[in-house]
């Protein structure tokens, strides 16, 4: 195994609702073959997603409200309670739904109102509905993984487009930020495992990435060209890595992070 002693686990986030706010967690339950629990647990289905409640099953990102397409999505303040089911909405300081239960069908249209008047009948193709499928994540592939970002590359790709600060990780919809590597070496962890406290993980994929990367997680506005930069100056679209979980257990921030080769 090949470990720098400085190595460790920085944060962890999922996103219980696909396109809106990151929910940062202290810890998390890992489980083999399963996401972080809850996350993307829950997307909006557009007007025209093919995304049938009486059959729920996994589709792709087309199919939901997401930033590429609805950039003004970011903009909406989200909070959600310690499962993740619950959701509070504030837009300019303002709360529009408290403590939405996600999971019932009677709070549901609260939160379907909120979204459908804050991006408009274009952009929803005229309806919003909060999808959700048993056994089933709503991330951008359907394999369990958990996506992964060195904050040496984000340091080193923010500096390419021009910033004094890391690119902002809610930016590539992370879930667990690590540090202590030289920037962009988690990209030959492909095929390889890393532990991180007491799981393991096996890196089995770099993702590439798409516009909504460009879109600033506070305003909602496309100020930022990420995927040009990685293109122009590296020649490719890739960023972080996926990784399944192989051996579950508890992760903190904090815990070290090793790689087994």
């Amino acid at each position: 195994m090949t470990m720098d002693l400085d190595a460790s686990l920085l944060s962890i986030t999922r996103f219980p609702v696909k396109g809106l706010t990151p929910q940062p967690l202290d810890a998390a339950q890992l489980t083999p073959d399963q996401p972080i629990a809850n996350d993307r647990r829950f997307a909006l289905a557009h007007g025209g997603s093919a995304f049938d409640a009486a059959a729920p099953a996994f589709q792709k990102k087309a199919h939901f409200l997401t930033w590429i397409r609805n950039p003004p999505l970011a903009a909406l303040d989200c909070s959600f309670d310690a499962d993740g089911t619950k959701i509070t909405i504030r837009k300019d300081g303002k709360v529009l739904v408290q403590d939405a239960d996600l999971t019932s069908p009677l709070s549901r249209p609260a939160v379907e109102k909120v979204v459908l008047e804050h991006i408009g009948a274009e952009g929803t193709r005229g309806s919003v509905k909060v999808a959700e499928a048993p056994n089933a994540w709503f991330a951008d592939v359907p394999a369990p993984y958990l996506s992964i970002q060195n904050t040496a590359t984000l340091a080193e790709l923010g500096r390419k487009l021009g910033q004094t600060e890391p690119l902002d990780s809610r930016r590539l919809r992370a879930n667990l930020v690590i540090g202590g590597f030289p920037a962009w070496e988690e990209m030959q962890w492909v095929g390889s495992q890393i532990e991180i406290g007491e799981t393991v993980l096996a890196v089995e994929a770099v993702i590439g990435r798409c516009l909504a990367t460009h879109v600033n997680p506070d305003s909602g506005v496309q100020d930022t060209d990420v995927v040009g930069t990685l293109n122009g100056v590296y020649g490719h679209n890739k960023c972080g890595v996926y990784a399944r979980v192989v051996k579950g257990g508890r992760i903190r921030p904090g815990d070290r992070v090793g790689r087994i080769l």
